[in-house]
């Protein structure tokens, strides 16, 4: 009986400690996205972000992103490609993605599962192909069209 309740109050200082489902705070509008890689990684061609549409469209994304952030068990994810967002040259928050999920640091490190479609309509609005990068098949430069074959006459 006493291995039965030093179970349940174990059960319960870790249910307080990963709250499953989170919602986070709303990122605030940014004039600038600065995009940075982890330590050791190839360095993406595309930097900053200060296009109006495109930093709109970066916090509206991250915004409608489910409220299912989690703070892992086994520490914090660590992503591959970094967004810090800023506001008249201050921080107004991070994004981060790797692969197979979305994290965000507030009070916590906080992560979600993040699919193919999900990552990769995310590198269409920051002009990279950030599933080939995140998972080491590509450089993250955008994928060109095929050229036209070429007539001979």
């Amino acid at each position: 009986m006493r291995g039965l309740r030093l179970a349940f109050v174990l059960g319960l200082l870790l249910a307080g400690c990963w709250p499953p489902g989170a919602k986070l705070p709303a990122l605030k509008s940014a004039d600038l996205v600065t995009i940075t890689t982890m330590a050791g990684y190839p360095h993406l061609a595309r930097r900053d972000i200060r296009e109006k549409e495109r930093v709109e469209a970066l916090v509206a994304f991250v915004n409608a992103l489910p409220a299912r952030w989690d703070v892992p068990w086994y520490g914090p994810p660590v992503g591959r490609v970094y967004f810090e967002f800023f506001s008249a040259k201050r921080s107004s928050g991070n994004f981060y993605v790797g692969p197979g999920f979305f994290g965000r640091d507030t009070d916590r490190h906080y992560s979600q599962d993040a699919s193919r479609a999900r990552i990769e309509e995310l590198g269409r609005i920051v002009g990279i192909d950030l599933w080939a990068y995140i998972n080491g098949t590509g450089s993250g430069e955008p994928a060109r069209p095929a050229a036209p074959p070429a007539r001979h006459p």
